[in-house]
């Protein structure tokens, strides 16, 4: 319900985006030959009109981008910022994409006059701030009612985690199970009673939970790097109900097959060429900007330009991961390895600028260049925080059998403060579905993620 919900809701926002860019258009055009606008000496002579299909198509495709690149069409942005915070530097980027089309792409710069583009932005940005309010009123955001089976730590932090993303539109009204609800639940009764419960709660959504870890939690600790065996399981008949299961046929056994090595020869030899590839290119792409930013990093504050950091790689090999420094010298003598935080005082001005756009993380395409990392993978994490999450969050040190990433499922789809136990599923989702399609779409959803600062 949910899912055909935001897809009616990105169908009609479509539609209606491109009707604002063709009334802005034809409105834009006819305001500038009919009706003197202040900061303008005349008319707008006829001979000066280009209202053609080719500028439909053109301001149609420059909406549409512009719009999607910054989240308006995902259920995350549209409910949880307000609309202006997204809406304008859509706009923005809209108006230096069409200006570099119009300007510098075609040879006559008639077909599309400097101030019938300024008054087109200005006339869609109102246009698409209307309709965009009509819309979340005739589509408001679903409520889904959730029960979760369990009363165990996971329950307390999926509760948690649904309770910091109201933009989800999912309400836990409680919790099935024996023992005590954990805080801020109410336990609605056991697991007997769960039709009862569903049908009197009016409960859309049932979430399970293991209430404690058992030996098929902790098998991946036991066994050995570089393990020749096949790891195959007997499901469950709820473990059949799971989409996108591997199995193998043994007899008349259908075994689900767990990938243990998921990125080995050919696969890893494909992943490898395009990271070199496109690493290669994105490094020359953004070397203005890196030469621009280590300038600014060296003339502001003492110290390095540069800041190398041990991080964790694959099967656990320490190496140094290479960033423009943005903290002041010496940030941790006194504190030791900790997490940086909103605000912390640790960082300079220019780092917080860096930070704000990832430039500070583009030397890391030369870690993806030598082999320690990947554009794409789990992100890489200090050895003293990575030992204590092997400690504490059951396979973590699964996530260490592939090259950690610049980028990965787990930034793209969580938070900066995401727990370690809800990003090591999406860092394990990503390794057992593994491919090239997968890794180009997650390096195009990283480029909302950084524009609309997510995650910082």
């Amino acid at each position: 319900m949910a899912a055909r919900g935001q897809s009616l809701f990105r169908s009609y926002a479509l539609l209606g985006d491109i009707l604002c860019a063709a009334v802005g258009l034809y409105l834009a055009f006819y305001l500038r030959t009919r009706v003197s606008i202040p900061g303008t000496e005349t008319l707008l002579p006829a001979d000066k009109v280009r209202f053609t299909l080719g500028n439909l198509i053109l301001i149609a495709g420059a909406q549409t981008l512009s719009l999607s690149l910054f989240g308006l069409y995902g259920a995350r942005e549209r409910f949880r910022d307000p609309l202006g915070r997204l809406l304008l530097p859509a706009l923005f980027f809209q108006l230096l994409a069409l200006a570099s089309v119009y300007f510098f792409a075609f040879a006559q710069p008639y077909a599309f006059p400097r101030s019938v583009l300024l008054l087109y932005i200005l006339l869609d940005g109102l246009l698409l701030a209307l309709w965009r309010l009509a819309l979340g009123r005739l589509l408001p955001r679903p409520r889904r009612r959730a029960v979760i089976i369990g009363t165990g730590p996971a329950a307390a932090l999926i509760a948690d985690a649904i309770r910091r993303h109201p933009w989800t539109g999912v309400e836990v009204a409680g919790v099935i199970g024996d023992g005590d609800s954990p805080e801020g639940l109410i336990r609605l009764g056991s697991l007997d009673q769960i039709a009862d419960i569903a049908s009197r709660e009016r409960i859309d959504e049932i979430i399970l939970t293991p209430d404690r870890g058992s030996w098929r939690d902790r098998i991946s600790e036991t066994i050995p790097a570089g393990w020749p065996a096949e790891l195959l399981v007997w499901p469950s008949p709820f473990e059949t109900m799971i989409g996108r299961l591997r199995f193998r046929i043994v007899g008349d056994l259908p075994l689900l097959e767990a990938r243990m090595r998921p990125l080995e020869g050919s696969a890893a030899l494909l992943k490898r060429a395009f990271d070199l590839l496109f690493a290669g290119v994105f490094l020359l792409l953004l070397s203005p900007l890196l030469i621009l930013a280590a300038l600014f990093v060296g003339a502001t504050s003492r110290g390095g330009v540069f800041y190398r950091q041990r991080r964790v790689g694959k099967d656990g090999r320490v190496f140094e991961l290479w960033k423009l420094r943005t903290m002041h010298p010496g940030a941790e003598v006194e504190t030791g390895a900790v997490l940086s935080s909103p605000g912390d005082p640790r960082v300079t001005i220019v780092g917080r600028l860096l930070r704000a756009g990832r430039v500070d993380e583009i030397p890391q395409l030369w870690n993806v260049l030598r082999g320690d990392m990947s554009l794409v993978g789990p992100r890489p994490e200090r050895p003293e925080f990575a030992e204590g999450y092997a400690g504490s969050v059951a396979g973590y040190t699964l996530r260490h059998s592939v090259r950690p990433g610049l980028t990965g499922l787990a930034q793209i789809s969580g938070d900066y403060a995401t727990e370690p136990e809800i990003k090591l599923r999406y860092d394990l989702a990503y390794l057992n579905n593994w491919s090239l399609g997968l890794d180009v779409s997650i390096l195009f959803r990283t480029l909302p993620v950084v524009l609309t600062r997510r995650g910082i």
